[in-house]
């Protein structure tokens, strides 16, 4: 066996001789990553003092905690202790149950080792912290690299905790159990000023190249601190302060060492809480970019965007997406409603700008999506699917996420809850997630459980309907009837739960994800997973059931959404709404048709060819959507009809998809924007034909 095949943690050196084992552990949600930003920052931090770094060796472990790997990760740790004389891990609220079993089982086999810990969703937690985990030694608040190092002097001058109180409390930013069994908290320690102060992880030894090359996510800030005070984040600590900022030549060379050697195809997270708030983030980006094609790599970057999103963002997000590095951009919106911004402190995020940044984001044909969280307080069901059909009237997608009660945050405080009758429950964010466990607000004063269950199961339809099947037929509709985006897909999401009239499995799944939503204990994994097919993604579940269901089959997916507009049409009808003509409907949807086959080249690796034909009108109209390229082909002057030939190129990423992929790496949801769109003089079909030539 060569270090090659050994997991992460145990291809490091084994201990020297005579040193003390330091062991420092995150257990990550993310399958395939070897690294870790935090672990790195804390050795590299510990190493720079030279009493530490002769006295210690550190092994650092990052691996899965899913149910299904978690034994195996207990295994793999403690088969790598020897004698520890601390072990550190980071806790955030998806690791929080696993982390401290796993420091269970180490303080039991070795109970003079100490368990130190941090980490966002235990900082200022320490009386529930100690109460429900006894066997942790040390908690650290806040930044963990400077109290980590201090904590290790500590150990390593009292091998028996009980002569470490006196030294113990002059450590600031931290939690104890001193000799007596009291929990003592010292001092608030200050944030770290000058970031140039800290060793950096990746201009030393700290992460060796394989371990860089054989993650598939890097996580890097070139920043921290966050000028906001959101009410529902709680962002390291460090809402409503001042942004610090490490050092632009460390940057350019750490990024230097990231891009020489990680494999091509890595996930690069800025974890800067607002990429592109500064002037030099510009630069960044060009570095980013430079790098990649000097060293002929394609690394995906992701980041959080600056929330008042601004003519730099929009700069920046055109150099990373015309070099091929990122995908859709985030607008951060949360919710569209002036009281609900109110209450949720965003009032500093201005609403009104979301329309001209669509405007400007799609003047330069870069796709973005919409964040946006439903049970925000204050949030009814009929504000929220306004906020919803906001995003989709500028030319958005959104993408909807429930409201987690996150530790430190405004909303977890006993009065506001009591004043917005916030009611939670502990349960997976997503049916199907059954390892990502988390308080979901689930009712408050404006909003009911069935309220809320509908806004949860509504997200189907929306990302079914609006993203992948019917984007175009929809915005024509919208246009022409009057109705709100948000009603026909909601007329589509009663259309989805009968099955469409011939598939009693598409009925079954919707049922099943209201009910999971209903009753956690009832999701059948197994049962769904066998709907889905290998590889999974462990989120959405559902979702990727259905949308392989109905576009996995040509014929099946014309079929189906044949039958869909057909039920959107008569009940418009019978409304006496003016509606398109139905034979130029169809046409706009045969476009649909050729879009959705972006997502069975994703499931069969085919590459397709359509040939169609539609009224010069409504390809005018999604081309000033952004739902068709803006340089796409038009008509030629006096014709009717624009003649498109569509070759589908092989998918941006594969099978299965999540509504969160698909808003990244499928143009937010503008799967048109990823096949190969021409005018063709010798493309004139009938109306209403479609010609399909599958390519292996």
């Amino acid at each position: 066996m060569t270090s090659a095949d050994l997991p992460a943690g145990l291809g490091q050196p084994p201990a020297v001789a005579g040193r003390r084992q330091a062991h420092l552990v995150e257990l990550t949600v993310m399958p395939g990553v070897r690294y870790s930003s935090v672990l790195g920052y804390l050795q590299a931090a510990a190493e720079a003092d030279p009493e530490i770094a002769e006295a210690c060796s550190f092994t650092k472990h990052v691996h899965m905690q899913g149910a299904n790997a978690f034994e195996a990760t207990c295994a793999k740790v403690l088969g790598a202790l020897r004698d520890p004389l601390v072990v550190a891990f980071t806790v955030y609220f998806w690791n929080r149950p696993s982390t401290l079993e796993l420091a269970r089982r180490i303080k039991e086999r070795w109970p003079r080792c100490r368990i130190v810990v941090g980490g966002n969703d235990v900082t200022h937690q320490q009386q529930v912290l100690f109460t429900e985990a006894p066997w942790v030694d040390v908690l650290v608040h806040g930044e963990g690299e400077l109290r980590f190092r201090d904590l290790l002097r500590v150990f390593l001058r009292h091998e028996d905790p009980a002569t470490a109180d006196a030294e113990m409390a002059a450590v600031p930013g931290i939690s104890y159990r001193s000799a007596g069994g009291e929990v003592v908290t010292t001092a608030d320690a200050p944030r770290i000023a000058d970031l140039g102060e800290l060793p950096s992880p990746l201009l030393g030894t700290t992460w060796s190249d394989e371990d860089i090359a054989r993650s598939r996510m890097l996580v890097y800030e070139t920043n921290r601190g966050c000028p906001y005070s959101c009410a529902f984040c709680y962002w390291g600590g460090a809402t409503n302060s001042k942004v610090r900022q490490f050092p632009m030549d460390r940057i350019r060379d750490e990024l230097e060492r990231i891009v020489r050697v990680a494999a091509d195809g890595t996930q690069l997270f800025i974890a800067d809480a607002n990429f592109g708030i500064v002037a030099r983030d510009v630069d960044i980006a060009r570095h980013i970019v430079e790098l990649c094609r000097r060293h002929g790599k394609r690394l995906l970057v992701m980041t959080n965007w600056a929330k008042n999103t601004n003519g730099r963002v929009v700069e920046i997000a055109g150099l990373l997406y015309r070099a091929g590095l990122t995908g859709a951009i985030t607008l951060s919106a949360q919710s569209f409603d002036a009281d609900v911004l109110q209450i949720a402190n965003r009032r500093n995020i201005r609403v009104d700008n979301y329309r001209r940044m669509q405007t400007q984001f799609r003047a330069e044909n870069i796709p973005t999506y919409t964040d946006l969280i439903w049970g925000l307080p204050g949030e009814s069901l009929a504000t929220h699917m306004a906020g919803i059909e906001e995003a989709i009237a500028s030319g958005g997608a959104p993408v909807v996420y429930p409201l987690l009660l996150l530790n430190n945050t405004d909303y977890t405080h006993d009065r506001f809850r009591d004043v917005h009758g916030l009611r939670t429950r502990h349960v997976p964010c997503d049916p199907g997630n059954t390892d990502l466990l988390a308080d979901v607000v689930i009712e408050h004063s404006q909003m009911s459980f069935e309220d809320w269950l509908s806004g949860m199961a509504f997200r189907i339809p929306l990302t079914l309907f609006h993203k992948c099947l019917l984007r175009s037929t929809l915005r024509v509709l919208a246009e022409t009837s009057g109705v709100r985006t948000v009603d026909l897909v909601e007329l589509l999401g009663s259309f989805l739960h009968e099955g469409g009239g011939e598939d009693p499995l598409l009925s079954f799944l919707m049922a099943d994800y209201a009910r999971s939503w209903r009753e956690p204990e009832s999701f059948d994994r197994a049962r769904l997973y066998g709907y889905i097919g290998r590889p999974v993604i462990h989120e959405e579940v559902h979702y990727q059931a259905i949308l392989r269901r109905i576009v996995g089959d040509e014929e099946r997916a014309a079929r189906y959404t044949r039958a869909a507009v057909d039920f959107l049409y008569e009940a418009l009808t019978s409304e006496g709404r003016t509606l398109p003509d139905r034979a130029e409907l169809d046409m706009v949807r045969d476009l649909d048709l050729a879009a959705a086959a972006v997502f069975r080249a994703g499931i069969h690796g085919k590459v397709e060819r359509h040939e169609l034909a539609l009224p010069k009108a409504q390809f005018e109209l999604l081309r000033t959507y952004g739902d068709v390229p803006v340089g796409a082909p038009v008509a030629a002057s006096g014709e009717d009809l624009v003649h498109v030939r569509i070759e589908v190129p092989e998918s941006r990423s594969r099978y299965p998809f999540s509504a969160y992929s698909l808003s990244v790496w499928h143009g937010s949801g503008r799967p048109l924007h990823d096949v190969n769109m021409r005018l063709d003089n010798q493309c004139t079909p009938e109306q209403g034909d479609r010609r399909s030539i599958a390519v292996p």
